[in-house]
């Protein structure tokens, strides 16, 4: 299985070694995880100021 990393400046979940959204160096090292389907109605994409998909909540 795919190890999962988190982007350090956006936040967004992948398995790659560059972020595909912002191109941010990522990390495993990252807890919490959060799923944004509609970026319009949560609060939560709000204050993270996210888009819809997958992101960390906090990354190292």
């Amino acid at each position: 299985m795919t190890e999962l990393r988190a982007c350090r400046n956006c936040r967004a979940i992948t398995t790659e070694e560059r972020c595909p959204i912002c191109g941010g160096e990522t990390t495993d090292q990252w807890q919490g995880y959060v799923f944004i389907l509609n970026k319009d109605k949560s609060r939560i994409a709000q204050e993270m100021g996210a888009d819809n998909g997958e992101f960390a909540l906090r990354v190292r």
